[in-house]
């Protein structure tokens, strides 16, 4: 890491004087640049050494032809270049092309890095001409060989700006495999260099394999339009860093004043957002292209005799202030790990943690009831506050946590978890910029994983975040999350139930419920081990399906028939991997020509995800166990069985798996695109039936039937009076709501886009949706209905569906005995339809008369009472009538 340039020498004294600044800062650098002089990559950020490396980087050339012929200046020009360049505080110079070795030396010798183009014809329909594209091939091939080991080598790019026009020609996947095969050549001159190819906004859209780092070029003079088109671009880059190829202002049109004020706030902005650097254009107004030299542009800092312009001084005061992230607005942090039998990780977690970049923080171990060696290790940390517990579950230490905790911020990660050095800062720093109480960060799998791990991190069901934008959050995972401790609290914290999963979706949908929001630090890293076998994948799997069916009874309105979530937002990271959604759709504009063509990814399901579903396995086996008596059924189910398998081979296939996998990684992976949709699923559903159980009534029997009036099959309704307090529907809903959380129901109490004010989960057979609605006949006299309507579930709709594909194929085979057992399923299916419909129009009723009783609301009989001598035969009459009604109504 460079010193603090002398910026009032800088501003001062201009021309040659200013080199003279850069000796102690030159020789600071380049001491830097022996031993490992690599620059590498390590989650959203380069690195040197044990020391983030924030790319701050000029633009240099071309420049018309020197003596030797090549776009550049003479060497002594190069060598005063490059000290003045250091004298601002740059550490990085790109050049538009390939450079002699001698160019690496003298940058080498001044402390700077170089990222060098690789220049081809990209300007031409390329693919019409097969010498243009060996061409290219042995360009990059001889940029690789000749510079991919000097020391000064920052990076090669191999190819800049491909026009939107010649990408549309060919199509994006035709060009995206052809920039991959530069990359490969690249790669294999060069195996330790680092590799990218330079897009921009025009075509967005373009997704090459094998980059380093994600590089784009742009200009964008509003300081929130970049702002926002920076987030946009964090999303687009992914798990790579993000490096800004160039952006410029030019003074001619706006100015020496505008561009140091645009360039300054520009710099300062990208690095608050967690960008790996940039590159500013340019250093100078020297400038050569198209055979001719450039005067009517000037986007230097310095002008072409090399004067400074106000501008430099500017950036060498943003950059010595890299990474911008105002460390004195931080407020002290906590940071809560909680951890059960975790210690084959923890120590790593730890180490992790007593190494981060932030300036006020403290490290709290919630070790919720380990039988492992996780208090030995928490002995080994001195500053560590350990906190141990009964096993109580992940949400109950995680409330602990929060509650002895003693900074403005708890932050979160797990014991299976490694922060990078700068996670908190960009977390906290995030949370300040985009004014939330709640943020969050990526999470990815770590190279050293073990083989299993990798196929894992390839595989559907990780953790991932939920972006309803390119900057606020529908969900974030909890391995890494933030908030302000007194807004959790004010929130009641994790919900106690959730002691496995689930816990950090709860939360963050409570938020949302609550009208906050919730932010995203895209730079905010940490490392989080994927399951390194099978059974503890799977194993999770099932926990992941059980938290789901629990957060659908809490949280109906946000889940679909089947029970699983429906998202508003679009999954994002390693999540996402593995997901067969509907492909990303991009607005190019008319005839192409949009300046910035997006690209609009969504988390809708295409056709081929429900060919891994549990419904589809299960109807594909009852096909086949069919076929004994229809040939032609069994048929059917082997080739649904054929595509499950098809479709998980091609998911296996294009999984992104690290070079030099085993060959039984993607058979691994394709078993496992079988596998989780099932596991997930059938644990699910077992949880969900499992808690579909009728609460128990305040109501006897006969007080149900006194206030129930019989509208039509499944349909009924209870009536109520108001007092002189003039209760009505407003009243009697909320009561509603609160006796049945007290009485154990599950159900939808803000069905807001429903015709339905309550949906209440009765047991597996039914559903019921009620409505209600109050009269005015003469205030404060008012008449509310509750009208109650019972819905078969999704079990009764399977059973009828299996049924029903039973009974035709009885009577298409003429199989008597098959048609008969499909016959006495139906009626046993509809005898238990029946029980049920009468046990919940009395749960019903039972609920909604303790409800109106609460509310103020007086309940009208609608049948009279029966003598005393002949009422329970009434009764029992009434039930049989009731059950009658229900099973012609069902078979209705």
């Amino acid at each position: 890491m460079s010193r603090r340039p002398d910026i009032s020498v800088i501003e001062s004294q201009p021309g040659e004087r200013l080199a003279a600044v850069a000796l102690d800062h030159v020789s600071s650098v380049a001491g830097d640049l022996g031993g490992e002089h690599r620059v590498r990559i390590q989650g959203k950020l380069f690195r040197h050494g044990n020391q983030p490396w924030y790319l701050k980087g000029f633009t240099y050339g071309p420049f018309a032809p020197n003596r030797a012929g090549r776009f550049l200046p003479e060497p002594k020009q190069i060598e005063s270049d490059f000290r003045r360049i250091g004298a601002l505080g740059a550490n990085a110079v790109r050049v538009y092309h390939v450079p002699p070795p001698e160019l690496l030396d003298a940058a080498f010798e001044a402390g700077l890095r170089v990222f060098v183009d690789v220049p081809w014809e990209k300007h031409r329909c390329f693919f019409e001409d097969w010498e243009a594209r060996q061409d290219a091939v042995k360009r990059v091939r001889a940029a690789a060989r000749e510079l991919g080991d000097h020391p000064a080598l920052l990076a090669l790019s191999v190819g800049n700006e491909i026009p939107s026009d010649i990408i549309r020609f060919y199509g994006a996947r035709r060009v995206e495999r052809f920039v991959g095969e530069l990359l490969d050549v690249a790669r294999q001159e060069a195996p330790q260099a680092l590799l990218t190819y330079t897009n921009y906004p025009s075509t967005e859209f373009l997704n090459p394999s094998g980059l380093d780092f994600y590089c784009a070029n742009v200009y964008l003079e509003d300081a929130g339009a970049i702002g926002r088109y920076l987030d946009r671009l964090q999303h687009v880059a992914g798990t790579l860093p993000l490096v800004l190829g160039e952006y410029g202002v030019d003074t001619i049109r706006h100015g020496e004043a505008a561009q140091a004020q645009l360039l300054g706030r520009h710099v300062r902005q990208g690095f608050r957002r967690g960008l790996a650097g940039s590159f500013v254009f340019s250093f100078t107004d020297d400038w050569f292209t198209g055979g001719s030299a450039i005067t009517d542009w000037a986007f230097g800092v310095t002008d072409a005799r090399r004067q400074p312009k106000p501008a430099a001084g500017e950036l060498a005061r943003a950059w010595a202030d890299v990474p911008c992230v105002g460390r004195g607005e931080l407020s002290k942090a906590s940071v809560v790990v909680c951890s059960y039998n975790g210690g084959a990780t923890l120590d790593e977690c730890l180490r992790s943690l007593q190494a981060l970049d932030y300036p006020d923080y403290e490290v709290i171990l919630v070790d919720d009831g380990s039988a492992d060696d996780t208090p030995a290790i928490a002995a080994r940390f001195p500053d560590l506050r350990y906190v141990r517990q009964e096993n109580m579950g992940l949400s109950v230490a995680r409330n602990v946590g929060a509650r002895v905790a003693r900074g403005v911020v708890v932050a979160y990660t797990d014991s299976d978890c490694v922060a990078d050095p700068t996670w908190l800062t960009y977390l906290v720093r995030a949370m300040l910029d985009q004014q939330v109480e709640a943020v969050g960060g990526p999470n990815v799998p770590p190279g050293s994983d073990n083989w299993t791990a990798k196929c894992v991190a390839a595989s559907p069901g990780g953790p991932s975040h939920v972006m309803f934008d390119d900057r606020y959050a529908e969900h974030v995972p909890g391995c890494n999350m933030a908030f302000r401790r007194d807004a959790l609290l004010a929130l009641g914290g994790f919900d106690a139930q959730f002691r496995q999963a689930g816990d950090d979706v709860d939360v963050c949908w409570r938020f949302l419920d609550a009208g906050k929001r919730i932010g995203y630090a895209p730079a905010a890293w940490v490392w989080h081990h994927r399951r390194g076998t099978v059974r503890a994948y799977l194993k999770q799997q099932k926990g992941y399906g059980r938290s789901e069916a629990m957060l659908g009874f809490k949280h109906p309105h946000r889940f679909n028939a089947r029970g699983c979530a429906r998202w508003n937002g679009v999954i994002y990271g390693e999540g996402a991997v593995g997901l067969p959604v509907v492909a990303p759709a991009v607005h190019h504009g008319r005839f192409g020509l949009n300046p910035f063509q997006i690209v609009y990814r969504q988390t809708r399901y295409s056709r081929w995800a429900y060919v891994t579903l549990l419904e589809w396995h299960a109807l594909a086996l009852m096909l086949g166990l069919l076929g004994v008596v229809c040939a032609p059924l069994l048929w059917v189910g082997c080739a649904m069985a054929v595509v499950s398998l098809s479709v998980a081979a091609h998911m296996a296939w294009t999984a992104p798996l690290p070079a030099g996998a085993p060959w039984w990684c993607r058979p691994l992976v394709a078993g496992l695109h079988l596998a989780q949709p099932v596991v997930r699923a059938w644990h699910r559903a077992g949880y969900r039936l499992s808690r579909r159980r009728l609460p128990d009534t305040p109501a006897d029997a006969g007080e149900a039937r006194a206030h129930v009036k019989r509208i039509g099959p499944g349909v009924f309704d209870l009536y109520f009076e108001s007092d002189a307090r003039a209760r009505g529907r407003e009243h009697v809903l909320p009561a509603l709501e609160a006796h049945a959380r007290q009485t154990g129901w599950n159900g939808d109490f803000h069905a807001e886009w429903e015709l339905h004010d309550v949906h209440l989960y009765a047991d597996p057979w039914h559903d019921v949706l009620i409505r209600a609605a109050t009269e005015e006949l003469g205030w404060p006299k008012r008449f509310t209905r509750l009208r109650c309507r019972l819905r078969w579930a999704m079990l009764p709709r399977l059973c009828a569906a299996v049924g029903a594909v039973w009974a035709a194929v009885g009577a298409t085979t003429g199989h008597w005995w098959v048609g008969a057992g499909a016959g006495v399923f139906i009626l046993v299916l509809l005898a238990m339809l029946a029980v049920s419909r009468a046990r919940c129009r009395r749960a019903v009723a039972g609920l909604a008369l303790a409800a109106a009783k609460d509310a103020g609301l007086m309940p009208v009989i609608v049948r009279a009472a029966a003598p005393a001598r002949t009422a329970a035969f009434v009764e029992d009459r009434f039930e049989e009538a009731d059950e009658a009604d229900d099973a012609v109504g069902t078979c209705a």
